[in-house]
């Protein structure tokens, strides 16, 4: 008896000695403090629950600029709006890619090259988006993918009646894994189950998936039961030897031989494609999702949408009738897609409601930050400085009636509409779901041709209707990812023209 008390008086005063030693106390010009009730933890339980809640309760609190012990890491959120370029344009104290790299390695397998003298790898396999994503060839690029979404589609639709009943989340994954992957990968030259192995990898995707947020927070792969296992088999999808079997695109192709001219290894090379894959689904995919489920939910919203579809196709000639007669498919070129603004606008109200991403940086060393207004703050080395757009994306001063989906809210004048405001000023950054400076998605004109000619397709081909209108939960386990997938399914139906 006497010795198990004397375990439980070392115990707590172990317990007490490890707060001391972890408890960080305020410094002078440093933001408000709030170390968490669990050590090493932090606040990060009450974090995950609702992201977007605790974000607002500490800025009522504290005001836009607090620090919190989120997982381990003291985290700065910057929340002004009109400070968020302030914040972190200071490249030099401010790191991302030393960040960002220990994740990739971590999920993916990429080496970290940053900072050594093998970097230009990363630089010039970089430096191809801007070209083949973003400039000229993204014309030859959305001319694939919209074959490729068509094929996806029609091969995912088992029409047996006149209304055909589905799950819509499951509709749009299997579609847009499909028709993005063989967009990114091509086609298997030889392999005539290539529709089956591709069905296995969406579901070995979707699951490895899941498991994201615990893979980048170092969770022991043993404890994650099979996702080592599928780590693996992913990895096997993207391998120098199974893309030499395929027809990859020319962005893919010149990547590989920037990687080739390194002398990367073929596990290092197969790390970079996965990250690639990754990257191109795990944001596209619910986005699209968020899209047409809004879409099917407002119909006035849904018969605008469909107009501009119905232009664009009768300027060119173009029906879903004798598109059928002469065997082809729908054809949209970029062009018209950047046409497209009334969809353009349901799809950025889409990410604003729906993306939660946190875009962070690191400090290098002890430094003192500037806001816009002319006040700072000081961080330490090895803080972290977040920026949470989806406390600016709900912000009601800035979005009225923020809970609800307007399509034309993006809308002015039948152009974009870019002026917001927050505290009577107009704001530069307003909507930020691909991030912001350094760590903005490099692939975001690619994605968003892909949400649109996806929408585009399922209003040229189906009639469907959503079978239960109550909007999903979504999976506030993926904050700080992107774009939060639905926690469940949403049963719709759907008919062939």
């Amino acid at each position: 008896m006497v010795t198990e008390l004397l375990g439980v008086c070392l115990a707590v005063v172990l317990v007490f000695v490890l707060l001391q030693v972890t408890t960080r106390r305020r410094r002078p010009g440093e933001p408000p403090l709030e170390p968490g009730p669990l050590p090493y933890l932090g606040v990060a339980l009450e974090f995950s629950r609702n992201p977007l809640g605790f974000i607002t309760s500490r800025w009522k609190k504290y005001g836009d600029v607090f620090t919190v012990r989120l997982a381990g890491h003291y985290t700065t959120f910057v929340l002004d709006p009109h400070s968020f370029t302030h914040a972190i344009r200071n490249s030099k104290v401010l790191d991302f890619r030393v960040f960002s790299s220990k994740i990739a390695h971590r999920a993916f397998g990429m080496p970290i090259v940053y900072g050594t003298h093998r970097d230009w790898v990363r630089a010039d396999s970089d430096a191809l988006y801007p070209k083949e994503l973003q400039g000229q060839g993204l014309e030859k690029v959305t001319e694939v993918m919209m074959t490729n979404l068509q094929s996806a589609m029609l091969a995912a639709t088992d029409v047996k009646a006149e209304w055909n009943k589905g799950e819509l989340w499951s509709f749009v994954y299997r579609i847009m894994f499909s028709a993005s992957y063989k967009t990114l990968f091509g086609r298997h030259k030889e392999d005539e189950e290539e529709t089956a192995r591709l069905l296995h990898a969406m579901e070995e995707f979707q699951k490895y998936d899941k498991r994201f947020p615990e893979i980048i927070s170092n969770v022991p792969w043993c404890l994650m039961g099979q996702t080592k296992k599928r780590y693996e088999y992913l990895k096997s999808m993207v391998s120098p030897t199974e893309l030499s079997q395929r027809g990859v695109s020319d962005f893919i192709r010149m990547r590989q031989e920037i990687y080739a001219d390194g002398n990367l290894s073929p596990d290092e090379m197969t790390g970079f494609n996965f990250a690639t894959m990754w990257a191109s689904l795990s944001n596209t995919v619910p986005a699209a999702f968020w899209t047409l489920f809004y879409l099917l939910k407002d119909p006035v919203a849904m018969d605008a949408v469909r107009a501009e579809v119905d232009q664009i196709l009768k300027e060119t000639g173009q029906s879903l009738e004798t598109v059928k007669e002469a065997g082809k498919m729908i054809h949209v070129t970029r062009e018209q897609l950047n046409d497209m603004k009334c969809l353009g606008s349901a799809i950025n109200e889409a990410l604003r409601m729906c993306s939660a991403s946190i875009i962070i940086r690191v400090a290098t060393e002890d430094a003192e930050l500037a806001l816009e207004s002319g006040s700072t703050f000081r961080v330490r080395k090895g803080d972290r400085v977040a920026l949470y757009p989806g406390f600016l994306h709900m912000d009601p001063e800035v979005f009225d009636d923020p809970e609800t989906f307007k399509y034309d809210r993006f809308l002015e004048n039948g152009m974009e509409k870019t002026t917001f405001y927050k505290n009577g000023r107009k704001l530069r950054h307003y909507l930020l779901p691909f991030g912001h400076g350094v760590s903005m998605c490099p692939g975001r004109f690619f994605a968003l041709n892909e949400i649109k000619q996806f929408v585009t397709i399922v209003v040229c081909y189906f009639n469907m209707e959503l079978m239960e209108k109550q909007t999903p939960p979504k999976d506030q386990s993926r904050a700080g990812l992107g774009t939060l997938a639905p926690l469940k399914e949403c049963l719709f139906r759907y008919s062939l023209k």
